[in-house]
């Protein structure tokens, strides 16, 4: 039974042999490149959620500050 290699551990990973430019040491490499792209990938979409959620934040803070400046202009008028 053999392990794949994208069951392995970074740590393990970085053991696998393989002289330079040998099918296991780009095989490894091509691991890690592919273990980075999908780090990347949940950082941009955990980035975006934070841009939505700021977003999201300030149309709040917009709406109470005009339904503070609603009330007190109503108050003023009585």
């Amino acid at each position: 039974m053999t392990i794949s290699i994208e069951d392995l551990s970074d740590e393990e990973l970085a053991k696998v042999g393989g002289m330079p430019g040998s099918l296991e040491d780009y095989r490894r490499t091509m691991e890690f490149r592919r273990r980075n792209l999908m780090v990347q990938r949940q950082v941009a979409d955990a980035q975006i959620k934070a841009a939505n959620a700021t977003r999201w934040s300030a149309f709040a803070v917009a709406v109470s500050v005009v339904v503070t400046a609603i009330g007190i202009w109503v108050d003023v008028i009585r």
